[in-house]
């Protein structure tokens, strides 16, 4: 079995990854690094942050699979959207376990795009670890 983890290029992916590193040493699991975009191919900046996620897994002793994935086009919010995005592939990669960040965006923007953090928990299956935005001083 395997733990997804979502990553964007965001401040908290790094603190995701660092967690969901220690989960799968601990739960001696391997990982599936997943980065979701809207657009049909990535851009420049996601296949960089893919690139930087597999060096940074390539001398590890966890394995690891980092990828893109596309989002499909709905109707739903963003937020939501990409949540329901990431039930799909815990239940396609046969997953222990989800790893996912969340950065607060106040109500307006959880009205507006929804939260994919919320979507994840309230439908998973198996445990969601969400990881906070740290401190802006840490």
């Amino acid at each position: 079995m395997t733990i997804l983890v979502a990553i964007a290029n965001d401040s908290v992916s790094s603190a995701v990854i660092d967690t969901a590193v220690r989960l799968a040493d601990g739960l001696d699991e391997e990982l599936y690094v997943v980065h979701l975009v809207d657009e049909d191919t990535a851009d420049g900046t996601a296949m960089q942050l893919r690139d930087e996620m597999r060096e940074r897994f390539r001398d590890a002793t966890i394995v690891a699979t980092v990828a893109i994935e596309h989002v499909g086009r709905s109707a739903m919010r963003s937020g939501t959207r990409i949540g329901n995005e990431l039930l799909e592939l815990a239940a396609d990669v046969d997953v222990r376990h989800i790893v996912m960040g969340h950065e607060p965006k106040g109500l307006a923007g959880r009205l507006r795009e929804g939260d994919a953090a919320v979507a994840v928990i309230d439908a998973a299956n198996v445990p969601v670890t969400i990881v906070p935005e740290g401190p802006a001083d840490v």
